[in-house]
């Protein structure tokens, strides 16, 4: 294998996933954008409605409506100080918390945020803009003290009103 075919390869820190200024978020530390380090997620899929229309006797495929969006799934690495996971803790809280506080103006809680693509070099290739997201789910965190076991990870869901690739 060639140099340049081994430094070609995508490796995990060539993602990370930037927040910038979240509605819970009230400090003066907050004004830094929310990064999480991803390891996994896939690019959400993207349907285009369409339906079959006749014409002189043969069918054919139309579009003839919205594009839908598929939720998005990521699993990131949470920080030792678990920071990052007590930020969208808080931001799903801020929408609704199931005591005093049952829904919240969509424009009040979304917020829009970039999925960074970067090569071996840290020079950023592509970027997915996710307009208007919130979190939906927030999965669990394993705490272990197993050998081996030396990161904590955590998954969290999103929906958005669209993404562009930038």
């Amino acid at each position: 294998m060639a140099l340049c075919d081994s430094i070609n390869k995508s490796n995990p820190t060539n993602y990370r996933l930037i927040f910038p200024l979240l509605p819970t978020e009230i400090t003066l530390a907050s004004t830094k954008p929310l990064t999480l380090n991803i390891f996994s997620s896939v690019i959400p899929s993207l349907t285009l409605d369409g339906t079959e229309e006749s014409w002189q006797g043969t069918k054919r495929k139309m579009a003839n409506g919205p594009i839908s969006f598929g939720d998005w799934n990521v699993n990131f690495v949470v920080d030792s100080n678990f920071l990052n996971w007590q930020i969208i803790f808080n931001w799903m809280n801020y929408i609704n918390n199931n005591y005093n506080k049952h829904m919240e103006e969509h424009k009040n809680y979304s917020v829009d945020a970039s999925l960074d693509i970067m090569d071996n070099f840290r020079n950023s290739i592509l970027a997915v803009n996710f307009i208007s997201i919130w979190p939906t789910s927030l999965g669990e965190v394993t705490l272990s003290q197993r050998d081996g076991e030396t990161l904590i990870e955590c998954t969290a869901n999103f929906s958005y009103d669209y993404f562009k690739i930038i």
